[in-house]
């Protein structure tokens, strides 16, 4: 009786398919996407080498420049940001590529300094750069859309 068991449980386990001939276990292919400049125009404003050696010589500064008062933040953020802490992460994970730039997180945004401005390559059309949260951002001007992020911070 004990035999027949073994026997029957060997025939079992011989008949379940193994991990790599189940279909579910295959590995899928990696594709690269294959996009165009014509189908996403903010591939040509990404932050090019010059830029980010410019902007990260600049960092310093650019994370001293005074921050924006503002008065639509709920009293404890307030009270954090003019103690000069950092806004609270739910509001950087906003600062995401092809997102547009929130009304609530765009209020404390800072202008670069022109002296910076000058000493960058012309800005592609229709885009602004600002700093945030120690962060410059490129932004389509008049949608407020996200398109390239550099951290000043290592």
């Amino acid at each position: 009786l004990c035999l027949a068991g073994v026997c029957l449980t060997a025939i079992a386990a011989e008949a379940k398919p193994k991990k790599k001939d189940n279909p579910k276990y295959n590995r899928q292919q990696i594709v690269e996407p294959r996009t165009t400049d014509e189908q996403e125009p903010w591939l040509k404003v990404k932050f090019d080498i010059p830029e980010k050696g410019i902007l990260l010589r600049h960092a310093e500064e650019i994370m001293a420049l005074p921050k924006k008062q503002q008065q639509d933040l709920p009293p404890g953020l307030a009270k954090k940001v003019a103690r000069g802490k950092r806004l609270p992460p739910g509001w950087q994970k906003k600062l995401a590529i092809g997102r547009t730039c929130p009304a609530d997180l765009y209020a404390h945004t800072i202008q670069l300094p022109d002296h910076i401005l000058y000493q960058l390559p012309p800005q592609p059309e229709g885009t602004m750069l600002v700093a945030i949260e120690g962060k410059v951002v490129r932004l389509i001007e008049a949608t407020k859309t996200i398109v390239d992020v550099l951290n000043l911070k290592w």
